[in-house]
């Protein structure tokens, strides 16, 4: 591990004259903070405060920012982090298992042809259940667009991951810090995707409570690895594995992400507790839904974009609500069900494309309607792929015309 000099103790170090900055670092750890970041910015800041033993990252666009904020952050001595410059996304990946396997508190980013490029490795770390933490900076992919849409992370929405998708950069800080302690639930144990819209969030800035380092410390315990290579204790093994051991691995699989589905509500209500802001909720309501005449469901901004939509309309005396699932994997399934239950209509916008069907978003809420025999009116749009703008009065059109039609 790198053995540097805390800021702090750089600063004593330079003797009276720096006696005032060391009092402001010291105020830093301890105290919330608002600040004026990009959506990168916050993820490479929440890294930070979750203090990651081992970084591993190339960069691409438009995640680069992330890495590089965090290549200053350790090369300054602010972290006590292992940075690993690798020459690909595929061995950044390859590099984290190996450091989680040693028992180290992981951290890699990604976006795009990026998160293809480390595929093969993707699904042995959802597989085998190796609990990274790697936020992805959502961006379209073939034809070559460096625009935003979410179908790359879709396309590993079942190698093992979880998902959480943000809304707004503050939402993209606060995650990527529980993504932390949710991963490494011995519960739970698995590696999490913390998705971001290119752009949209990565280089936009707003303001940002940073929580301290005291209160990060407080919520988030030192890395207590499940299981740990042993250099004074080698093995040799295959790595195929028989039908059985794939049945037990895929039945683990679905545990972990059981054990997911009750424990992240009650990280959040940890997190809001010992930090603020985040809520409990899998899904996030917007709108009066008991007098509501349309449910609008969407990921990330577009269903930040979706709430200002349900002032907009209540002005033309349309009544809307705005149901924004934060958690993508495991499924918000059961909340889901209990909130259309209440609507009497539905619109699902999707930024992402199932070929052959509808979304991806869509796909899954319609399985739930059938299997719980949901009686509501169904419909779904695809909207902003490849960047295309969707603002609130785009949406509300769209709600306009599913009323019209009904």
């Amino acid at each position: 591990m790198c053995s540097c000099l805390s800021r702090k103790e750089k600063a004593e170090s330079l003797g009276n004259d720096s006696r005032i900055e060391v009092k402001e670092m010291v105020q830093s750890l301890e105290n919330p903070q608002t600040k004026l970041m990009t959506g990168a910015e916050a993820v490479a800041t929440a890294a930070k405060l979750s203090r990651p033993q081992v970084i591993a990252a190339y960069p691409i666009t438009p995640q680069t920012k992330i890495v590089e904020t965090l290549s200053g952050m350790v090369a300054r001595g602010e972290m006590d982090t292992e940075y690993i410059n690798v020459e690909s996304e595929h061995s950044a990946m390859g590099a984290v298992i190996g450091a989680s396997l040693a028992g180290t508190r992981t951290f890699t980013a990604t976006s795009s042809h990026g998160l293809l490029y480390m595929g093969e490795l993707v699904w042995w770390a959802g597989m085998t259940r190796i609990p990274v933490v790697m936020p992805v900076v959502n961006r379209s992919l073939n034809p070559w667009n460096i625009w935003p849409d979410h179908q790359d992370a879709m396309t590993f929405r079942d190698a093992g991951w979880i998902q959480f998708y943000a809304k707004n950069n503050q939402e993209v800080l606060d995650l990527t810090i529980c993504a932390f302690k949710i991963a490494e639930h011995h519960k739970i144990w698995m590696p999490v995707m913390v998705c971001l819209d290119g752009f949209i969030l990565s280089h936009t800035s707003a303001q940002v409570e940073v929580p301290s380092q005291k209160k990060v410390d407080n919520f988030l315990p030192p890395f207590e690895p499940l299981a740990m290579l042993d250099p004074d204790n080698p093995f040799a093994h295959g790595s195929l594995t028989d039908s059985e051991g794939i049945w037990e691995q895929r039945m683990s699989l679905i545990d972990g992400f059981n054990n997911a589905h009750v424990l992240i509500p009650q990280i959040f209500t940890e997190y809001t507790e010992k930090i603020g802001r985040l809520g409990n909720y899998l899904i996030e309501v917007t709108g009066d839904i008991e007098h509501a005449e349309c449910a609008v469901i969407a990921l990330g901004t577009l269903g930040e974009e979706a709430e200002q939509t349900v002032e907009y309309l209540l002005e033309k005396n349309i009544k809307a609500v705005v149901l924004r699932p934060r958690v993508f994997r495991p499924f918000p399934k059961k909340e889901l069900i209990v909130l259309i239950n209440k609507v009497p209509r539905l619109l699902v916008i999707d930024r992402a494309v199932s070929f052959g069907n509808a979304g991806q978003l869509a796909i899954e809420i319609q399985a739930e309607l059938f299997a719980h025999k949901v009686e509501v009116k169904f419909h779904q749009k695809i909207m902003g792929l490849g960047g295309m703008d969707v603002n609130y009065v785009d949406i509300a059109t769209e709600i306009e015309r599913v009323l019209k039609e009904d």
